[in-house]
C-alpha cells in the first residue's frame, strides 16, 4: 500500500466512523475528489487535508497517523502514538511524555 492509498483509507475509516456519507462534504470536496482520494487516486493537500479534518472534527495529523498505521500494520497504533510523542518531547516541544 502506498502513502496516498492509506491516506485515502484513513480518510474513509474516520468518515464511516463519524456516520458520514461522501454528500456531506459537499461544499468541502467534492464527491469525485473524495471517492478518488479515498482510493488513493490523489494527493490530499495540506489545506484540503485541513478542510476534510475540520468536516470530521478531528486533528489534521490523525488521518496521517493512522495512514502511517494502515501501511505498517504490524506496528502497534499505540507504539506509533508513543513514537510521536518521544520525538515531540526529544524536540523539546513537550516537558514530560505521559506514555513512557
Amino acid at each position: 500500500m502506498d502513502f496516498n492509498e492509506a491516506v485515502g483509507l484513513a480518510v474513509q475509516a474516520l468518515r464511516r466512523h463519524k456516520g458520514l456519507t461522501q454528500k456531506d462534504f459537499l461544499g468541502t470536496v467534492s464527491i469525485q475528489y473524495l471517492s478518488d482520494l479515498e482510493r488513493g487516486k490523489r494527493t490530499l493537500s495540506l489545506a484540503v487535508l485541513a478542510r476534510i479534518c475540520e468536516r470530521l472534527e478531528v486533528h489534521e495529523a490523525l488521518p496521517l497517523i493512522l495512514a502511517k498505521h494502515f501501511m505498517q500494520p504490524t506496528d502497534p497504533l499505540l507504539q506509533t502514538i508513543r513514537d510521536i510523542e518521544r520525538q515531540l518531547y526529544m524536540a523539546g516541544f513537550i516537558d514530560n511524555p505521559l506514555s513512557w
